[in-house]
């Protein structure tokens, strides 16, 4: 009887956990990010990186 009802327990668990975290993520910080969720911030971070990575490699080589 008690296998019957354990079934889905695990799926259930790992929909749970995965909802808190998408909902974490994408929930405001706070009023002084201009309510900017954390995914927002890391893209704008990683956007802000690759741009000055991609102007560095466009550079050309110094000479010897």
């Amino acid at each position: 009887m008690r296998q019957k009802f354990a079934r889905g327990q695990s799926s259930l668990e790992y929909l749970l956990v995965c909802g808190a975290l998408i909902a974490a993520l994408l929930v405001p910080i706070n009023p002084d990010t201009d309510g900017r969720n954390v995914m927002e911030i890391c893209r704008d971070a990683l956007k802000t990186w690759y741009t000055a990575f991609a102007h560095a490699k466009s550079q050309p080589p110094l000479p010897f």
